[in-house]
Parts: C-alpha cells; sequence; structure tokens
C-alpha cells in the first residue's frame, strides 16, 4: 500500500488574493441590492402606519358634522401608534418617519373630507421620499390606494418597487 504525503501546508498568497477578490466583487454586486430591500421594508413599514392612521382619521370623522369633522390632533385618534408626538400633537415622530396630520392638502382620506396624512422618510438626504394617500374629493375610492414620490434617484428607485412613484405629482 502507497503512502502519500503532502508537503503543501496552507494556501498561496496568489489563491487567498483570488478568494478575497471573488468576495469583494460579490459583496458589491449584493450591496445596493441589500439597502434597496431594506429601504423597501422600511416603507412598507410606513405605508402600514399610514393605512392604520387614515382608518383611525375615517373612525373619527364618521357621523361628526361642522367643524369638528375632522382631528387636529393626534390624541383624538383611536389608535395607538409608537411615536413621539410634537408639541401641538399633530406631528408623530418614529425612528425613521414622520406622519403629519391633515399635511396632504391635495389629497383626503376616502369618505371624508379631511386632507390625509404624509409619512415623510427623515435621516439622510440618500433617501426623501414621501408616501400619501392621492385620493381627490369625488374619486369615491376610484384608484390606487397610496402614492411615493421623491427627488433623489434613490427614492424614487423606491417608490417605483413598491409600484407607487406617480410622477409630478405631491400630497402638498
Amino acid at each position: 500500500m502507497q503512502k502519500f504525503f503532502c508537503s503543501k501546508k496552507g494556501f498561496t498568497l496568489i489563491e487567498l488574493l483570488t478568494v478575497v477578490l471573488i468576495i469583494g466583487v460579490l459583496s458589491a454586486l449584493a450591496l445596493p441590492n441589500y439597502t434597496r430591500s431594506i429601504e423597501r421594508s422600511r416603507a412598507v413599514e410606513a405605508m402600514t402606519g399610514l393605512k392604520t392612521l387614515n382608518d383611525a382619521v375615517y373612525s373619527y370623522s364618521a357621523g361628526r358634522s361642522g367643524s369638528n369633522v375632522c382631528p387636529d390632533s393626534f390624541t383624538k385618534l383611536i389608535v395607538s401608534y409608537p411615536g413621539t408626538l410634537s408639541s401641538d400633537k399633530r406631528t408623530l415622530s418614529t425612528k425613521n418617519f414622520e406622519f403629519k396630520l391633515n399635511s396632504a392638502t391635495n389629497a383626503y382620506i376616502p369618505g371624508t373630507d379631511c386632507p390625509g396624512i404624509t409619512a415623510k422618510r427623515l435621516g439622510g438626504t440618500k433617501y426623501d421620499y414621501v408616501l400619501w394617500n392621492p385620493y381627490v374629493r369625488g374619486t369615491a375610492g376610484e384608484g390606487a390606494s397610496l402614492a411615493c414620490t421623491g427627488t433623489t434617484e434613490a427614492s424614487i428607485a423606491v417608490c417605483e418597487s413598491l409600484g407607487l412613484y406617480k410622477q409630478g405629482s405631491t400630497p402638498y
């Protein structure tokens, strides 16, 4: 029986550099997709928050008339949403977003005459998108449930990936 002995006790420098180079190329290709998917999940979180808060405004305005139809602060809504309220109680800030009550003056909550809520991305200049409910008076629930716009290329890419990008449309 013949025994084979290997005198090689490791990898050569070329082999190690090749592996590091391959890992670097794969990381460079994967990182942008990873950051976009993280940002997309944050946007979905804001969409959920908008749905919850818009439903709470709808519930508040149901059966009311006169000047008291639309809430003037988040404290009047029957909903608990994690975040910090501003001193005027019209802005709710979370880790990633700022929700503003009655700020979407070009968009109304369906079934009410109340201006919609906007969710603006906080922090950094790479992502600056705004999410809102695009309904206008008289549409009676026709159209998309949410809209998204931004000024940076990265923000527009997030909006497009969600299928919500409305070029030239703003909630203000």
